[in-house]
């Protein structure tokens, strides 16, 4: 029984270092967020401390099971059924309020749009010219909304001129990219079953070692 708690214990802190990494995925994700999009602090900041969040839990969790602590085993075994509950929670909320979230977006969009310097010099460096430099496209609805189209609406391969406007291909990008961390999101749910899982028969595990002790040691 002593192997079998040693396996579980291997298994618990695979798994748990694998949760780990996800945090760090996370975070990593937040700071992207925070960089890339001027206006998006509040979700960069949410992000960032879910994230943290996921670290400090994981390694509590490896921690426990390094220790062997049944205790700490059954508080991540908690702590994890209440992020599992808040997470299938939250990604429900933003998938039936998705039209919501993409509405939200288009008005950050025209805020954007409005914050350029007018007239737009060649050399804009506002944040629509850094869109229309990363998704290669030009102007709101297309070039036509310059009179003189600025660099950042060349591509810096061809040199030709991007033809497409910015905010459809702004709105595609940001509803692919909701989706995919929505995805994301059920994958670490599951990851955070496996490690509650892991934990919990491996709390059991050490409890029952430790009892069979003191009844052999009888």
């Amino acid at each position: 029984m002593a192997c079998s708690t040693k396996v579980l214990k291997i298994f618990a802190l695979i798994w748990d270092i694998i949760y780990v990494l996800f945090g760090l995925i996370v975070i990593a994700l937040a700071v992207h967020v925070f960089f890339r999009f001027e206006h998006f602090d509040t979700a960069a900041f949410i992000i960032l401390t879910f994230g943290i969040v996921i670290v400090l839990v994981s390694l509590f969790g490896t921690l426990g099971a390094v220790r062997e602590s049944s205790r700490m085993s059954k508080s991540f075994v908690a702590i994890l059924v209440v992020l599992i509950v808040l997470q299938v929670l939250t990604v429900g909320f933003f998938w039936i309020f998705q039209t919501s979230l993409l509405i939200n977006v288009d008005k950050t969009f025209d805020q954007l749009w409005n914050d350029q310097p007018v007239p737009v010099k060649p050399g804009n460096a506002s944040q629509i010219a850094s869109i229309e430099r990363w998704l290669d496209c030009c102007g709101n609805v297309s070039y036509k909304d310059y009179l003189l189209p600025p660099n950042s609406c060349y591509n810096s391969e061809t040199n030709k001129m991007n033809l497409d406007g910015c905010r459809q291909k702004f709105l595609d990008y940001i509803a692919e990219r909701w989706t995919a961390f929505n995805i994301f999101a059920l994958v670490l749910v599951g990851v955070e079953i496996i490690c509650a899982l892991l934990a919990y028969v491996l709390s059991h595990s050490i409890v029952n070692r430790w009892r069979r002790s003191k009844y052999y040691a009888k």
